[in-house]
């Protein structure tokens, strides 16, 4: 009878423990690399955060990349001294989130920038460091203030096109000061000669 209830026991064990997933959020973000990887990710607000590229769902269907960096036009002529920013986007989730980072220039610059404000627009023209969320669709759009958070690069290497690094921030509702989400576990390994192939 004892071993009967030891072989029940451990076979309950055996099964409780095998069923048991890893919630750890951190787990399930791609890991910190710098390698020219293509990958981001981040934790917004509590919510696992990936870029996946989709299709429209306008007629005839054209692909919605997920994570796009861009510079500015003289950005390689002038060794970085122009705009670099990225923007991602995932609808598949819910609710959909759209996460852009702007930094003004990457020539003889710290690898660590401070974020600070910003207007929400894409145009990209402010002259600091920010970052803006749009959460469903962007009926919420979260923007950054001064002081709101980090970026810090751990590689930067404009020959190769490969930059690596890490961010967090918080960013206040647009139309409620009050509302304030956090974005943590900020993470980018880019190349920018296939990123956005």
């Amino acid at each position: 009878m004892k071993q009967l209830f030891l072989k029940t026991t451990l076979l309950l064990f055996a099964v409780i423990f095998s069923n048991c997933e890893n919630n750890d959020p951190e787990d399930q973000l791609p890991p910190i690399t710098q390698t020219g990887a293509n990958t981001f990710g981040a934790i917004v607000d509590g919510r696992i955060f990936v870029p996946k590229t989709t299709i429209s769902s306008t007629p005839g269907g054209s692909l919605i990349k997920g994570l796009e960096v861009y510079v500015g036009s003289n950005f390689f002529d002038s060794k970085g001294d122009d705009k670099w920013f990225i923007s991602t986007y995932n609808s598949e989730d819910s609710p959909s989130i759209y996460i852009y980072i702007y930094l003004p220039t990457l020539l003889d610059s710290p690898k660590n920038f401070i974020i600070n404000k910003s207007d929400g627009s894409d145009r990209f023209d402010l002259a600091n460091a920010h970052i803006f969320c749009l959460i469903n669709k962007g009926s919420l759009q979260y923007l950054s203030f001064e002081n709101s958070g980090e970026l810090n690069f751990s590689k930067i290497d404009i020959n190769k096109g490969i930059y690596s690094g890490s961010f967090y921030t918080k960013l206040k509702n647009k139309d409620n000061e009050n509302d304030i989400i956090e974005i943590t576990n900020g993470r980018f390994d880019i190349n920018l000669n296939t990123v956005n192939n």
